[in-house]
């Protein structure tokens, strides 16, 4: 009797609150009735409807539950017609979702809001912050929970095809910069996008809650079931636990996270993470009345201008311990308790929030937001959570009442948590599960499969494993570009971008043929790296590991891997069939093991592919017989005699292929004819040699013919782009050209190649930088702890260390570095980031990184050791690392002066302004760091960066000192320099081995540099 009162009650509230204003044609809710200064809450907000409707679809679940059928199917019909109006709304848009999904640019988002009464567009592309990943991903995490519910809202196959198109949309949620929740971008509000994590989040659970779902029902059509791409999801869950408990670059921390940590995305499955992430928003954005946003949010508070939508920089700290307090946050940690089962947590917070509810004609409301009025500022900035607030005229904010009632509705037992995570997702985002792995070995032909056979290699040629049959990842990507495809729509289907290991350790029935799929790191054409053996080796291994760490499905992983008649001809493939031996015996990693193909299959996750219109093309497979020696498409015995009389010498001699076709391309065009009987051109020849330098391991040739030939490596953008979803901002060039910065990250493969071009000078410069992307992003991904600190990476510092400090091979030229093996060259980049990064836990004395226990602590024996002190630096300089401690120290450092000037003399743009840094950034923000890095990489040469970061870590230690001393000072960090060098010298006289005076400075120890570094503090500063 008490659950069926409780029922009536509910909904009657919730007919009365928000049934009520859901309109009668599109279904759609606005987001208030609301119209303040603040703004038009009349529209329908896609985030606002999707969890506005979640308490009418969480009451028809606790009808249905108590037998009431009627009540349950009026409830979920009404929810049906919202979703459906949303989905209507944004299909008329589906010309945007495809242009989205090539451009990733905020014109071409899908709109945030829409009129209530039309389902159309209310404002401009351009007027709005419509990229709201989060917002799409809500509505798609929604539709998929909903729909496990029962609730049949998608009807057509057309409306499948535009599903499926939203997942390619958000697909790419881990490096796409938006609009984020509050739709205003960075903190300033001046619309600068920023990858944000509660985006991110989102993105990961509706992609997860997606892949392999029927929209029809559980048993419907296979036509409508949709897929994600499973390596989407492993790149949003790396980005996640590298941002957390960060919301962005501009917000070090958001009580946005509240929904992906827990109910409704459950998208972290590191519980330590959650714990980290929820207590950082409790600690530093809880009050009285609610969380605030983030620290430093102007909204709504009486000291905001709300002529503009914009802060001024100098402005922000204003709202310093001002901001609004949302009960809406509580609302998240109250349901979140019942999944937590922490039934006192839950009766806080259920507490709580009745207590700032608002009564209105019988019903209690929550406010939008409590904010603190004039006469209570000066009091609660002395003593934060001391003041009383009042709420705004935005009542309620029918998304936090509607968060409330399921709250309430869990409480009080008339649902379970299952019945609103059908999907169970809060298990699968932490699930752990011990990854089996089958290994299939497969030779292109019977002639390799002897080979293998002889090296104690069981494989299987592509003809014996019939009916079965093989994609490669370059065929399964061409597969995808046709999933979606919808000509009434207007829709292609993915991309064509590359996909990785997870995507392919799974097989595929397509039209009713079943495949195995080929291992990513599969060779491409006209890739000399891939025929590295003991590159191929690594590269496995890896691939095989970084499957083991990812791999979320209950179901084995496959990895298929061929050995082809090109690898095999390779002049170091022993050291891959030791490798394929070892891990088919597990000998090498205990959970992966051979597997015939057939056992692989019936082991492995199946993706069922529908697509009529579309046939797999057949791949071919080289014989035996099918001589790779005759690399040349000519006859070269028609070649002219200068040409024709040294070929087969320098075919077999790397370094003097590579003089020739230097000698050969000075004097002469590339398309120059070589020959009197045929038109054979000097670039034919190049690329004969190409080929022949490939086969065998002639790499100074490969190299350098791959640039002249106009080769690049395929998806260098998506690299690119990897690395600059990581905060990494990537220069180039002599000069320090950026090719990509920060939030620019939407850079074309044929820009990027133009931009490599411009910026480098030499053939094989250009081919290395190319490859050292590639070693970057891909070390990335499998050992992303050598770039912590990192913000920036200057690929021509990379390159002239390899060349100039590489104890490993002792390269002192490019030439030298480029006639190294793929595999060498990989492990170089590798050796300079380890190195880097011990240096980064040690650094230099009193710094303020921490030390890891990996290297012992430098400072207390720095004066001690036998070190070329200016090489030190110089390393340091190369590649500049700072942590967390260093960077608060700056900060607070710039409460002790003026400006910081990171140059000789007084410069604009080379500048930290003290009260602009300390009045719109916290020491905390990643912004903060980006700052730093970049004025820190505008310093030259090399050991004058690691000398700026030195002394400023001296000039915070002088301030802790000094405290009182240096308020009207400005710092020029390059006149302490010099004034330090000059008493180095005239206290030591001038040292014959250094080539200027700051040099003879910085050839000092660490300890030895500080006591010159302070006395030029004193001096200049007059203590």
């Amino acid at each position: 009797m008490k659950n069926k009162q409780l029922l009536e009650t509910l909904y009657e509230d919730i007919h009365d609150i928000i049934l009520s204003r859901q309109h009668p044609v599109t279904g759609l809710l606005p987001a208030s009735t609301a119209i303040t200064t603040h703004g038009n809450y009349t529209d329908a907000w896609v985030r606002d409807n999707v969890y506005s409707i979640m308490s009418v679809w969480a009451l028809s679940l606790a009808y249905r539950r108590h037998g009431d059928n009627q009540r349950y199917d009026e409830l979920a019909q009404a929810t049906i017609k919202l979703m459906r109006g949303l989905l209507q709304s944004m299909m008329r848009q589906a010309d945007k979702v495809e242009r989205f999904k090539h451009t990733q640019a905020f014109q071409d988002a899908l709109h945030a809001k829409y009129d209530t009464a039309s389902g159309l567009t209310v404002v401009g592309d351009n007027e709005w912050g419509h990229l709201q990943i989060d917002a799409t991903s809500i509505f798609l995490l929604m539709l998929a929970q909903m729909g496990a519910s029962g609730l049949r809202i998608v009807n057509t196959f057309d409306e499948v095809d535009f599903v499926q198109n939203l997942i390619y949309y958000i697909a790419y949620a881990y490096r796409i910069p938006d609009y984020g929740i509050w739709e205003r971008g960075n903190k300033i509000n001046n619309g600068k996008v920023e990858i944000n994590a509660s985006s991110v989040g989102m993105a990961k659970a509706a992609l997860q809650a997606l892949d392999g779902f029927n929209l029809f029902g559980r048993d419907a059509d296979k036509r409508a079931i949709v897929h994600s791409i499973p390596d989407g999801i492993s790149r949003a869950r790396n980005t996640l636990s590298r941002l957390l408990p960060r919301e962005s670059i501009s917000k070090e921390v958001d009580s946005a996270l509240l929904s992906i940590i827990g109910f409704p995305a459950f998208a972290v499955g590191d519980k330590k993470l959650v714990q980290k992430t929820r207590n950082k928003i409790l600690s530093e954005l809880a009050g009285e009345y609610g969380c605030k946003r983030f620290l430093w949010d102007g909204h709504q508070t009486v000291v905001e201008d709300h002529s503009r939508i914009h802060y001024e920089h100098k402005e922000l700290t204003n709202f310093k311990d001002i901001e609004s307090e949302w009960p809406l946050f509580y609302t998240y940690l109250y349901i979140q308790a019942f999944y937590d089962n922490d039934l006192t947590a839950a009766r806080a917070y259920r507490q709580k929030l009745e207590s700032l509810m608002i009564e209105k004609d019988g019903k209690k409301l929550l406010p939008e937001l409590y904010y603190l009025q004039a006469e209570h500022l000066d009091a609660e900035r002395e003593r934060p959570h001391s003041q009383p607030r009042t709420a705004n005229e935005n009542l309620p904010l029918v998304w936090a009442q509607s968060l409330y009632y399921v709250g309430f509705m869990l409480d009080e037992g008339l649902l379970e948590p299952n019945d609103l995570d059908k999907l169970k997702l809060r298990y699968r985002s932490s699930r752990n599960n011990n990854t089996q792995i089958a290994l299939v070995v497969f030779a292109e032909n019977e002639h390799i499969k002897q080979l293998l056979s002889h090296h104690g290699i069981i494989a299987e040629t592509p003809e014996e494993i019939r009916p079965l049959r093989l994609l490669n990842a370059n065929q399964l990507v061409d597969v995808y570009q046709h999933l979606g495809a919808n000509q009434a729509l207007n829709l292609t289907g993915r991309p064509r971008r590359r996909l990785q290991s997870l995507a392919t350790a799974q097989s595929y029935q397509i039209n009713q043929t079943t495949y195995l799929c080929l291992s990513a790191s599969a060779q491409t054409q006209n890739n000399y790296r891939h025929l590295d053996a003991e590159l191929e080796s690594e590269v496995l291994k890896n691939e095989i590991e970084h499957i083991s760490n990812h791999w979320i499905h209950k179901e084995a992983a496959v990895v298929s891997y061929m050995v082809t008649q090109s690898l095999s001809e390779a002049d170091n493939i022993d050291a891959l069939l030791k490798t394929l031996q070892k891990l088919q015996l597990r000998n090498e990693m205990a959970n992966v093991g051979y597997a015939s193909a057939s056992l692989a299959h019936r082991a492995s996750r199946v993706t069922h592919l529908q697509l009529p219109e579309y046939q797999v093309r057949e791949n071919k497979y080289r014989r035996a017989n099918d001589s790779q020696q005759d690399v040349f498409d000519f006859d070269c015995e028609q070649l002219k005699a200068e040409f024709k009389n040294v070929l087969a010498e320098i075919m077999v001699d790397d370094d003097r292929c590579y003089s020739h076709l230097i000698q050969w391309t000075q004097q002469n065009d590339t398309s120059l004819i070589i020959s009197d009987e045929a038109e054979i051109r000097l670039i034919d020849l190049i690329a004969g040699l190409y080929k022949n330098a490939i086969i065998n391991g002639h790499w100074l040739t490969a190299r350098w013919c791959f640039s002249v030939l106009g080769y690049s490596h395929p998806d260098l953008a998506d690299d690119l782009s990897l690395l600059s979803s990581r905060n990494l901002s990537i220069l180039v060039g002599r000069d320090g050209i950026t090719v990509l910065s920060g939030n620019n990250n939407s850079l074309q493969q044929e820009e990027l190649i133009t931009t490599l071009n411009m910026a480098t000078k030499t053939p094989l410069e250009r081919t290395l930088v190319q490859e050292i992307l590639l070693i970057l992003s891909y070390t990335i991904r499998t050992n992303t702890r050598l770039f912590e600190g990192l913000r920036s990476i200057h690929l021509h510092n990379l390159l002239n260390m390899c060349c100039n400090e590489n104890s490993l091979y002792q390269c002192n030229t490019i030439e030298m570095l480029a006639a190294l093996s793929p595999f060498q060259v990989k492990q170089a980049i590798c050796k300079i980031l380890k190195t880097q990064h011990s240096a980064y836990d040690i650094d230099v004395s009193f710094s303020f990184s921490r030390d890891d226990g990996a290297t012992p602590y430098l400072g207390k024996t720095a004066a001690a050791m036998d070190t070329d002190w200016l090489l030190w630096r110089s390393q340091r300089g190369l590649i500049t690392r700072f942590d967390d401690d260093f960077l608060t120290a700056i900060w607070q450092s710039l409460a002790h002066c003026k400006a910081i000037v990171f140059a000789d003399v007084e410069t604009a743009n080379l500048t930290m302004d003290s009260e602009l840094i300390r009045s719109s950034m916290t020491p905390g923000e990643e912004s903060f760091a980006r700052l730093v890095d970049d004025l820190i990489q505008k310093a030259h040469p090399v050991y004058y960066k690691a000398a700026l970061v030195e002394t400023l870590a001296i000039f915070y230690r002088f301030c802790q000192k000094h405290p009182s001393k240096t308020a009207d000072k400005i710092i020029v960090l390059g006149e302490v320099l010099a004034q330090a060098a000059q008493m180095r010298v005239a206290e030591k006289g001038h040292n014959e081995a250094a080539n200027s005076d700051l040099e003879q400075l910085l050839m000092l120890s660490p300890t030895r540099f500080a006591e010159y570094i302070n006395k030029a503090l004193e001096y200049l500063i007059e203590i």
